[in-house]
């Protein structure tokens, strides 16, 4: 690898300090599906390191803290929690948290779509039942409550999908819902007691109101923001206090009927990358401001390119987006985040399958899962990828990747499996 290419991978992912090998939320350290300073394996034998069964199906992200893994899924007819050893795969412990709904379709949903969040202190989950719950990392409930009983009851149209994410000292869970009030509710993280909650009133039409999409956190003019994604808007709230700050139209001015939202926005440099339109379209959005912002925040837009399920990673001002359905599904495009130039688009290899797993990148690695379970790594450079690898875990994935310690964990439809 040349000079030149170092230096701008540099430029790329560089970042923060030295962070632990900890994966706390299902985005990762940092919440945008990077990680810049950790090294995850360059190829994969097709051995695995170990493989271990999951009682139920689900589709949720692993976490990951001190060397446990923490999976949220279905044990018999209940929302549960299995803990792993990561170095072997044992299971340390399980949790049943009272009765599940099942997911609508068992296909592409599940019981348990939200991936679970740890501080390093306790351990939070939510679960389509309406079920949010604080626990030990060994296990031992904190707290419980029901989201329905706390906030407004559930009416989305599929299932719950969104996933916890802290702010304001608080946890956050948005809900989005074409049938049912939409909002945004923050619990105290100690007895799970609401703190706030904030009403997202946009009109919208057919299923444009449903949404799936998590929220991410930034500093913008000097305040912790939660910027939320769904029922055709961006919007902006104060993490301490729930207040919109600010909100972004202008997605769908037909408007189209069947806009529900599934992939979540990437926040970097000051600007939210927005797939939206199902797979098709993708925008650039300047944070900041105050009431409507519309007519100043949208600095580029693109079609043909977007993604429907996977959220993008981005970092620095760069942003990569997998297309996961479609005609182009398995194209990877590397953008400059705050002007939407293509800096080079590429394809996996084409299959029938799409992809539901968002893309991480740990140093210059790529990391992607295919429905069908083929996973992929590839080494990031300037000019694409090089290097192209696969192998197959041999079953269905939706959950994310996670890169800890030199592994990739891939959560499968029936077992957890660390590839080396």
């Amino acid at each position: 690898m040349n000079v030149r290419v170092v230096l701008l991978l540099g430029m790329f992912w560089a970042g923060a300090g030295a962070w632990a090998e900890n994966w706390p939320s299902w985005r990762g350290p940092h919440g945008n599906g990077v990680v810049p300073d950790r090294k995850g394996p360059a190829s994969f034998s097709g051995e695995r390191m170990w493989k271990t069964r999951l009682e139920g199906r689900a589709c949720s992200t692993p976490v990951v803290w001190n060397g446990k893994v923490f999976v949220t899924g279905l044990i018999g007819e209940n929302d549960a929690i299995q803990a792993f050893d990561l170095k072997s795969g044992k299971e340390l412990w399980r949790k049943k948290l009272g009765a599940a709904r099942l997911g609508r379709t068992q296909r592409i949903g599940s019981s348990a779509n939200s991936s679970p969040l740890t501080d390093g202190n306790l351990l939070y989950v939510y679960f389509k039942s309406g079920t949010v719950a604080a626990m030990t990392l060994q296990g031992e409930v904190v707290w419980k409550i029901n989201l329905d009983e706390v906030a407004h009851p559930d009416k989305i149209l599929w299932d719950r999908g969104t996933s916890p994410i802290f702010a304001g000292g608080h946890l956050v869970i948005a809900v989005m819902q074409q049938a049912g009030t939409s909002f945004l509710v923050a619990l105290n993280k100690k007895n799970g007691k609401r703190a706030w909650i904030t009403e997202r009133p946009f009109r919208t039409i057919g299923e444009n109101g449903d949404s799936y999409s998590s929220p991410f956190v930034e500093k913008i003019d000097g305040v912790e923001t939660i910027v939320t994604w769904g029922g055709d808007h961006l919007t902006g709230h104060h993490a301490t206090t729930g207040e919109q700050l600010w909100f972004c139209g202008g997605f769908n001015p037909k408007p189209e009927r069947v806009w529900r939202t599934i992939a979540s926005p990437s926040g970097t440099n000051g600007v939210a990358i927005v797939p939206h339109g199902r797979e098709d379209r993708v925008a650039g959005i300047k944070l900041g401001g105050r009431g409507e912002i519309t007519k100043s925040a949208w600095l580029w837009s693109a079609r043909g390119w977007g993604s429907d399920n996977c959220t993008p990673a981005a970092h620095g001002n760069r942003a990569l987006m997998l297309t996961d359905t479609g005609k182009a599904r398995g194209t990877l495009t590397m953008v400059e985040a705050t002007t939407g130039k293509q800096l080079w688009q590429q394809s996996l290899p084409k299959s029938v399958h799409t992809f539901c797993a968002s893309p991480v990148v740990a140093g210059n690695r790529l990391y992607v899962a295919r429905r069908d379970g083929t996973v992929f790594t590839a080494s990031l450079t300037a000019d694409g990828m090089e290097d192209l690898q696969e192998t197959t875990i041999e079953e269905g994935v939706i959950a994310s990747p996670v890169v800890v310690d030199g592994k990739v964990l891939i959560r499968g439809d029936r077992h957890l499996v660390c590839l080396w």
